[in-house]
């Protein structure tokens, strides 16, 4: 039972709690470093203070969001394992109840129940909005990696590459053949999905057949 326990616990930990820390992380500098920018142009005396709980406010909006966001999808794939979430539309809608239950937690944890719909709505908004703007750029980087050919890719690594493909990272950005590995894959889950949907529609045109002739043999 303690072998069990020793090695589940750091599985989880990596799988979830670690990349939500790395995007609280990430977010709280970018609050940090935003608020104390708009503390000096406003001439605040208290920079340090503004620019503390602008980082502080920002890392719980980001590892609130992040672990949402993955609890959901996880928790969907355990309970409805033939639901992929594939399509850009089921990422929109989880990213949107994702962005709803973060504003509503960090909402009633700064600043009371007053402001548990307004946060819901507004995080909502923002979380289905990222997801669908990211969306429409895949799919544009999807159609660009197959209109170009091989010899034209770029095999450089350039600033944000060096970034999104480090250990520090929460997202990785995928090279172009691990990219269209990617796509490959999902291909294959969507001919398997449409292959066991023929064999049901077979089986559902043979099952009144049967019933007709052992109603028949009777």
């Amino acid at each position: 039972m303690k072998s069990e326990s020793a090695t589940s616990s750091p599985s989880t930990f990596q799988a979830k709690v670690l990349p939500a820390l790395k995007v609280g992380a990430i977010s709280g500098i970018a609050g940090f470093a935003s608020g104390g920018i708009t503390a000096a142009l406003r001439s605040n005396p208290t920079v340090g203070l503004f620019a503390l709980g602008s980082g502080y406010h920002w890392f719980l909006l980001g590892s609130v969001y992040w672990g949402y966001r993955e609890q959901l999808l996880s928790s969907t794939k355990t309970l409805y394992p033939s639901y992929r979430l594939e399509t850009p539309r089921d990422r929109i809608a989880i990213s949107g109840v994702a962005g709803s239950l973060t504003g509503a937690t960090v909402g009633f944890i700064l600043r009371g129940r007053r402001n548990v719909i307004p946060g819901a709505i507004m995080w909502g908004l923002l979380g289905a909005g990222g997801q669908w703007a990211y969306s429409i750029a895949d799919e544009n980087h999807s159609a660009e990696v197959f209109e170009k050919p091989a010899s034209q890719q770029s095999q450089k690594r350039g600033f944000w590459d060096v970034v999104f493909r480090s250990e520090w990272s929460p997202v990785k950005r995928l090279t172009e053949d691990e990219y269209i590995h990617m796509l490959e894959r999902r291909l294959l889950v969507v001919e398997a999905d449409i292959a066991l949907v023929d064999e049901e529609i077979a089986a559902l045109k043979t099952a009144p057949r049967s019933e007709k002739t052992e109603n028949g043999e009777k």
